[in-house]
């Protein structure tokens, strides 16, 4: 049996290995396991070239074998701890968003920021290894070169996070479809950024609840470290509705 190598990235990081293909695998950690936290999943294909041996593949065809049934392996954790970082940029795959019913959309990844919208401000939700929800004037290639630079007191060496939207009413408003909590806050932190030029972001929620996540997702998701940036770009409302729309009707659920 083939084994693919997936990482976790959906607010915690784990390079797991499976016999189980990308949509197998998805639908069973969504709702295959007891272990999950959240009820949404989102995981990376990587490539094994290249990963840093601390994260324990000398022994991966040995560790993950079919059980002695014959029944495929469906997940074997490999590493639990500062995976994203070591696992390099070239190594990630199509990414795939997993609704909590276990249905799967993937997105390829492209080279650099294409499709993120100009001028700001911007509203990330950070998903790997950090969760905090921000808004900002940077946009995602110069919010990325910020947040990875480690001459910087608070930095990372690669960060993985969601444009999501902040459309808002001609009186200033949130979008009322937009699913957040705590829409009011949201408003006046983006008040505070635009007019505070030299502000480069402002905490919206350290551990913002992530009801309805992918309702909320704008340009797309993001990927990117000092070396470069992967932009992962989420389909158009009219898209997932002809092309994904099982997957599309899950998500808008919850």
């Amino acid at each position: 049996m083939d084994i693919h190598l997936y990482l976790m990235c959906y607010r915690h990081e784990a390079l797991v290995a499976s016999h189980l293909s990308a949509e197998e695998f998805g639908a069973y950690m969504a709702v295959g396991t007891r272990k999950k936290t959240f009820g949404n999943v989102i995981f990376f294909e990587v490539e094994r070239g290249g990963i840093d041996p601390e994260l324990n593949l000398d022994h991966l065809e040995e560790r993950c074998q079919p059980h002695s049934d014959g029944r495929p392996r469906r997940s074997k954790y490999m590493s639990v701890y500062r995976v994203m970082e070591r696992v390099p940029l070239p190594a990630y795959g199509k990414l795939h968003l997993t609704t909590r019913d276990g249905r799967v959309l993937s997105l390829d990844g492209v080279d650099g920021a294409s499709g993120a919208s100009s001028g700001g401000p911007y509203m990330y939700t950070e998903l790997c290894p950090l969760t905090p929800r921000i808004v900002t004037m940077l946009d995602p290639a110069a919010f990325t070169a910020s947040i990875t630079d480690l001459s910087h007191p608070i930095s990372v060496p690669r960060i993985f996070f969601a444009d999501t939207q902040v459309s808002r009413d001609d009186d200033g408003r949130l979008a009322g479809y937009l699913p957040y909590h705590n829409s009011s806050h949201i408003e006046d932190c983006l008040d505070e950024i635009l007019a505070k030029s030299e502000k480069i972001g402002k905490t919206v929620d350290r551990d913002p609840p992530l009801n309805a996540f992918y309702r909320t997702v704008a340009s797309g998701f993001y990927l990117g470290d000092p070396s470069g940036l992967k932009h992962y770009a989420f389909p158009s409302p009219e898209e997932l509705d002809g092309r994904h729309h099982e997957w599309w009707r899950s998500a808008s659920m919850g």
